[in-house]
């Protein structure tokens, strides 16, 4: 399990909104590479997120949210491999269906390289958090 730290800013119906209280000294930390909460704090968003949760809570507690390691890879693979895929079969059906533009392959590629990474710009945060990295609130901190 990954781990943060996070606090809570607002419940609205039945969900409760929190945001990561990442510290600043992340930075200069030199083992930023293992360490669990620099790995959440990059994939979590910035902003506040809606979770569903069970526990009674308040606006200003401080929860512990957890993701599972193996939601990680998933979203890993969603995030590196899938626009790989999509553009290699893009390229592919091209050439094979229509020949004609095989001259334009290199701007075809480059078209739906850039369209992927577009998509996954606008796109990542709130799909990877609501169907991949499922976090979820471990606990209220004391």
């Amino acid at each position: 399990m990954i781990e943060e730290i996070a606090i809570v800013t607002r419940i609205e119906s039945g969900q409760v909104f929190i945001k990561s209280l990442q510290s600043g000294a992340c930075g200069g930390c030199k083992q930023i590479t293992g360490c669990t909460s620099a790995a959440v704090s990059a994939i979590l968003p910035k902003r506040e997120f809606a979770l569903e949760s069970d526990l009674t809570l308040k606006v200003g507690d401080c929860v512990r949210v957890q993701i599972d390691d193996s939601h990680l890879i998933l979203s890993s693979l969603l995030i590196y491999l899938l626009p790989l895929v999509v553009t290699l079969t893009v390229v592919s059906l091209t050439s094979i269906f229509l020949p004609a533009l095989e001259a334009l392959l290199p701007e075809i590629l480059l078209a739906t390289l850039l369209l992927n990474f577009w998509a996954i710009h606008h796109f990542h945060a709130p799909l990877l958090v609501r169907f991949s990295l499922k976090p979820h609130i471990a606990g209220k901190l004391s």
